[in-house]
């Protein structure tokens, strides 16, 4: 018996076990028990939050006790358990109850179905991995508000033609602990890019690599909160939105340490748009795109915070070409290089710049004009010249180095005074890809988890390299917060690198739902992985 997602299913108020006055058995004729989800079909790692609807004449239920997968075991005693399948295959599920001694159960025939990833569509839950990339998006899928996935590194996603991705939930698409293996979306065709709408949860998008969107790559709205740091937004086509980036009523955004390039909007801004919305800017390459506006749109309040961007190359397509389009709206511009061919035009509204380097100057404390001196930008301006292939870096004696603002909270991370752009400050971009071989990689430690997301319980497995194994090693777990939740180790020599967590803190109380990072300290680094408990 299969139904629509969140449909409810009920037992045929079966009894077993009456003994005593007849009274007492009809009183319990009213036994129940049923069964909901989140979701009932999809690929491999799927996540379900199982909901017991059951109910008794007295409204009190004892115990109850769930089989998953229809082999006749009874898997768990929650009352709402979660539980992710490993395997494909399609899935009966049983629920049993008591009440006094007396039982209802229900079984649901192929309940669950979970598939190999090769046509994805619907309501999403759980975690993707590699293994089982690439993952086919056939038709739009959505995270529901409540429900979670996670995608890990090397994960790719090709979308068919038209598909949107809407997230209403908790989105944690991480692939920051390894450069070369990023998360990407893509199609074939185009689609219709990923929308984050009335989601308060902590989104996060790292290392990912987003392309051949056609509405744009990234629409935030409804006061969602997002970060997206790390990426490569690039080749993505609007004709009314912002090609890259579209925030509306949305402030807790932070868009940091990304390559926003090639992006073209015949009808608004190659990069981002702001509307009634203040967010974050931070150490990002905006270079190359083409539109309307040029790179950058903001509207009604939306009084954005840009420190130590690149803003290069950029073509405006309006019959008076404009840099940014500003209406109502003043946003601050710190520490960065805003590089055009021709003279930066801003219209009906004025930035406030200060310690940035500026095509034609710009008013304003340690502002300057000259050349940057990047070391291989591209030969002009927007999508007819690769951003992503140039090099945005600053030669030896450029007049960016060490000339951003003086104030020590804004230095590059070796201490030094800030450098103009993408690369100076305390968050400044990492190295390109071309410098990526030049790295040597040694055995790292590591940390993993499953399941993930979790309830009640976490395995933690640790990988400890040779050097550091017979050093103390601490394990400990955090919230989202930053603080300490749970000591596993505290600075031992351990025997045993698998440990079990119950989703109690130190006090032995019970945690709530949400994200957490277990974090491991030896001699030689500190890594962390982030897991997720749900309730």
């Amino acid at each position: 018996m299969v139904g629509p997602e969140n449909e409810l299913y009920y037992g045929n108020n079966n009894v077993s076990g009456i003994s005593g006055p007849l009274d007492n058995a009809i009183a319990n004729f009213g036994l129940s028990a049923g069964i909901a989800s989140n979701v009932q079909i999809g690929p491999l790692n799927l996540g379900v939050q199982f909901t017991s609807m059951s109910s008794s004449p007295t409204g009190v239920i004892d115990a109850w006790e769930w089989d998953f997968d229809g082999d006749g075991i009874f898997d768990s005693t929650q009352e709402n358990p979660f539980h992710v399948y490993t395997e494909p295959g399609v899935f009966d599920v049983t629920l049993k109850i008591e009440v006094d001694g007396e039982f209802a159960e229900i079984t649901i025939e192929d309940y669950i179905t979970v598939t190999d990833g090769s046509s994805v569509s619907g309501n999403l839950s759980g975690t993707w991995v590699s293994d089982f990339s690439p993952y086919i998006i056939s038709g739009d899928i959505v995270i529901a508000e409540g429900d979670a996935l996670i995608i890990n590194e090397g994960v790719e996603l090709q979308f068919a033609a038209d598909v949107q991705f809407t997230v209403n939930g908790l989105l944690i698409a991480d692939a920051s602990s390894t450069r070369s293996e990023p998360i990407i979306f893509d199609s074939e065709t185009s689609w219709n890019g990923i929308r984050f709408f009335n989601t308060q949860e902590d989104n996060l998008l790292a290392n990912c690599e987003i392309s051949n969107a056609n509405l744009s790559a990234i629409k935030v709205e409804g006061n969602s909160k997002v970060d997206i740091i790390g990426c490569k937004i690039f080749d993505n086509n609007s004709s009314s939105l912002a090609a890259a980036f579209e925030i509306v009523g949305s402030d807790n955004v932070l868009i940091s340490q990304n390559i926003i390039s090639n992006n073209t909007s015949s009808g608004c801004a190659g990069g981002i748009r702001c509307t009634a919305s203040t967010i974050e800017i931070v150490n990002n390459a905006i270079v190359n795109n083409t539109g309307q506006w040029g790179a950058f749109s903001f509207k009604n309040d939306s009084n954005a915070i840009l420190t130590n961007n690149t803003i290069a190359n950029n073509l405006s397509t309006n019959s008076t070409s404009y840099l940014m389009f500003l209406l109502n709206s003043v946003p601050i511009i710190t520490n960065s290089i805003i590089i055009d061919n021709g003279e930066i035009h801003f219209i009906q509204s004025t930035p406030i710049i200060t310690y940035s380097c500026v095509t034609g100057g710009f008013a304003g404390e340690g502002n300057i004009d000259a050349d940057p001196l990047f070391v291989a930008p591209t030969a002009g301006d927007g999508t007819g010249y690769n951003g992503l292939t140039a090099s945005w870096w600053l030669q030896e004696g450029s007049p960016c180095i060490d000339t951003g603002n003086p104030d020590a909270i804004y230095n590059d991370i070796d201490g030094t005074r800030n450098d103009m752009g993408a690369y100076g400050g305390p968050n400044g971009m990492g190295p390109t890809d071309s410098d990526d071989n030049t790295v040597n990689v040694i055995a790292v430690n590591s940390i993993s988890v499953y399941p993930n997301p979790f309830n009640p319980t976490a395995n933690i497995a640790l990988s400890i390299n040779e050097n550091d194994i017979q050093q103390p090693v601490s394990v400990k777990i955090f919230n989202i917060k930053g603080q300490l939740v749970k000591t596993i180790v505290n600075n031992e020599i351990v025997q045993n690198t698998n440990f079990v967590w119950n989703g109690k803190d130190n006090n032995d109380n019970s945690t709530s739902s949400g994200m957490y990072f277990v974090k491991m300290k030896t001699v030689s680094s500190e890594v962390s992985k982030k897991m997720l408990l749900m309730k």
